[in-house]
């Protein structure tokens, strides 16, 4: 069984935190312009560990 520690290391310990959800769809839209469509479909998403907001995939691929 995994500690908490562990958990949260492995959901937001390497993302980027943005204070806020505007600054993270900011960074899409910098990902998206850099990658076009090459990186699928991004959501930006509020962390239950760390409070901050980060982006990532959305669940099911869509």
């Amino acid at each position: 069984m995994s500690s908490k520690r562990r958990i949260r290391r492995n959901q937001c310990g390497r993302k980027a935190r943005h204070p806020s959800e505007a600054g993270a769809k900011v960074a899409i839209a910098k990902l998206r312009r850099a990658y076009g469509g090459a990186i699928g479909y991004l959501n930006a998403y509020k962390c239950p560990h760390c409070g901050a907001w980060h982006v990532g995939h959305a669940r099911g691929g869509r």
